[in-house]
């Protein structure tokens, strides 16, 4: 990741500071997910709209975006179904509830260290590498076959990233 954003990543915290500085301080809208036309196995459904993304965790964004809770559906690399419900408050159910998810990003790509990505670059060089999974066991044994670095992590604690990235101001964020 510090190759790819051109400085340290050693946190999390460090991760939401760089994405936000692509995005040039603002939180990610609406408009800024990874929106796709067609039907995917990663869909949101709020009271009103479904929504179909690249990956589920765009799902879990939205519950930040539109204020209300969001039916996030998934499929693991190994066609496991997850469903997870997301409230703005954080409130996240996960079934199953051992559920992990990795964060990563591509070992390989065209931006180079010394210069800055576009969006474009980060949800290129990321979003791919975002996955959900049914177990740890599960996500090890994925992470040994792609071609990006990544860290698994339970799914819930992936909340509070998810309200970082969207927050128009960062400190709105409750640690």
């Amino acid at each position: 990741m510090s190759r790819f954003f051109g400085e340290p990543i050693g946190t999390f915290d460090d991760m939401v500071a760089a994405f936000r500085r692509v995005v040039e301080g603002d939180g990610i809208a609406i408009d800024d997910l990874c929106h796709v036309e067609e039907e995917t196995l990663h869909y949101a459904q709020t009271d009103d709209e479904t929504y179909y993304f690249r990956c589920f965790y765009d799902g879990i964004a939205l519950a930040y975006l539109v204020d209300e809770s969001v039916e996030i559906r998934t499929e693991t690399p190994t066609k496991e179904s997850i469903a997870i419900q997301a409230s703005p408050e954080g409130a996240i159910d996960v079934t199953p509830s051992d559920a992990v998810m990795s964060f990563g990003v591509a070992t390989e790509t065209d931006v180079r260290g010394d210069d800055t990505p576009a969006a474009e670059d980060v949800y290129g060089a990321v979003c791919p590498y975002v996955k959900a999974f049914d177990t740890r066991e599960e996500y090890a044994s994925w992470a040994e076959d792609v071609a990006a670095r990544t860290v698994g992590i339970p799914l819930e604690s992936g909340v509070p990233i998810a309200a970082a990235l969207t927050a128009t101001n960062p400190s709105e964020v409750a640690e």
